[in-house]
């Protein structure tokens, strides 16, 4: 007997953040740098762009919630406004920002004897699958769906945005993933797409030969295969090593600006430096340029030319530079003497005045 599968992403496999859904959509889309444990030829995409789960999801964003979130927006203060729904519930994390769904018909003991034909046969059946899944839930506005054949089995994940509406209290229709995937509500999914599952096997014996259904167990709301855990466990992995990565791109942005940080201390350091030991060298030479009877043939050398600029100083420059200052402390002693004048005449003036006026 075989089962029949539809996971619903939980606890830490749940789509909670943009940036869950980015890691995720590595997974599925296989965009990694280096495909060494996937075979993106043997991958379809059935629904979405192929290119990014995350844009794919924001067109649903802007699609439902567009008009509720203006409505919601009106008539409140800029601070109390949210500007953009899906940033906003990455952001405060009450609600998953998508869901994803794994359908699934065999585990890995049914499917590793099979052929690669009986596998690619599973493409029309598991879109059939969903499509069955979309008219039971046609709350799950599905962003994107993607055929995997180069797993352990061949299966289906599907990723969209579990939307609710009515509410009293905030926007009127809100991504909501535990209203729309209640308990009651995901055995009610699984039956329907047992019984679905069933009929295909039953039409289809070139792929499942006299394999027979296994029973929905009874207070189930999913069918838990060893796979599923494995698969999980590797998608953990997946977005602990994106994590990592990203970490290591930081660090060598760091490491970076590290090094250019100290390319200008040392700059700033060298600057300082070189401004002490100039000061220094003018304090030396000022030192051996005024030495009364200089010993060493560098103080006689300093010293005699300091004597012959002071000669040269003396004759030439300092009339000079006297006869400037004498014309500029002449010329702001007359203007100041000027404006006390006017000073004076004006206080004159209305002295003048009011004793005419007292008289």
């Amino acid at each position: 007997m075989i089962s029949c599968s539809c996971h619903l992403s939980n606890k830490d496999h749940a789509l909670t953040t943009t940036h869950s859904i980015t890691a995720a959509s590595k997974h599925n889309l296989r965009l990694y740098t280096k495909q060494t444990e996937y075979n993106v030829d043997l991958i379809e995409i059935v629904e979405g762009s192929g290119t990014s789960i995350l844009d794919d999801v924001k067109i649903i964003y802007k699609e439902e919630f567009s008009e509720v979130l203006k409505e919601y927006n009106e008539g409140k203060r800029a601070d109390r406004k949210i500007k953009d729904y899906l940033k906003y519930v990455s952001d405060n994390k009450k609600n998953d920002v998508a869901a994803e769904v794994i359908l699934q018909i065999g585990d890995m003991e049914f499917w590793k004897d099979k052929s690669i034909e009986q596998w690619k046969a599973m493409t029309p059946l598991l879109k059939e699958q969903l499509e069955v899944f979309k008219a039971t839930v046609p709350e799950f506005k599905v962003a994107s769906a993607v055929m995997h054949l180069d797993e352990k089995s061949p299966h289906m994940q599907v990723i969209g945005v579990p939307i609710a509406t009515g509410y009293q209290r905030g926007m009127k229709k809100q991504v909501a993933k535990t209203k729309v995937f209640s308990k009651e509500r995901l055995e009610e999914i699984q039956v329907i797409l047992h019984d679905h599952a069933e009929g295909l096997i039953k039409n289809h014996p070139e792929i499942f030969g006299d394999e027979t259904l296994k029973p929905k167990e009874k207070g189930r709301n999913n069918d838990m295969s060893k796979e599923f855990y494995i698969r999980c466990k590797q998608q953990q992995y997946e977005k602990l090593q994106a994590q990592v990565e990203e970490l290591e791109v930081q660090r060598d942005s760091l490491i970076e600006e590290q090094k250019v940080v100290m390319v200008e201390t040392d700059k700033v350091v060298a600057e300082a430096i070189d401004k002490v030991a100039d000061t220094e060298m003018k304090k030396e030479f000022i030192r051996y340029a005024t030495l009364d009877n200089p010993k060493t043939a560098l103080g006689k050398l300093v010293s005699g030319a300091f004597r012959k600029f002071k000669e040269w100083w003396e004759i030439y420059k300092k009339p000079v530079v006297l006869e400037e200052t004498r014309e500029s402390t002449l010329g702001k002693l007359a203007r100041l003497k000027k404006e006390i004048t006017e000073k004076d005449k004006n206080a004159f003036r209305k002295q003048i005045r009011n004793n005419e006026w007292e008289r």
